[in-house]
């Protein structure tokens, strides 16, 4: 995510509208605003070609949004119902071996 700030000295000479390859610049009230912030690329180019240093591009880390993990709902078995336990064909096989 990019923050961009453009501070009191900006004289709205254009240098960052004509500058900018994601034209995210537009100059309103004769002072520079970023309008698309979405489209900058991070370039800086606004920053290093601005004469009056007005211009300050921040890259801002977005944490990660915090999932809580699903609950586990315990369902109770049915009185009366016995189920046999099943084993599978390796575990009987490896049973039979032990014996010999």
């Amino acid at each position: 995510m990019v923050k961009i700030t453009v501070s009191d000295g900006c004289s709205g000479c254009g240098t960052c509208v004509s500058n900018c390859p994601s034209s995210v610049y537009e100059i309103k009230n004769g002072k520079s605003v970023p309008v698309r912030v979405e489209d900058c690329i991070l370039c800086r180019t606004c920053e290093s070609q601005c004469p009056e240093g007005a211009i300050q591009v921040i890259e801002v880390e977005i944490e990660p949004a915090r999932v809580e993990p699903p609950k586990v709902v315990e369902t109770k078995k049915k009185p009366g119902k016995k189920t046999k336990k099943k084993t599978s064909p390796k575990t009987a096989r490896s049973k039979k071996k032990s014996s010999h």
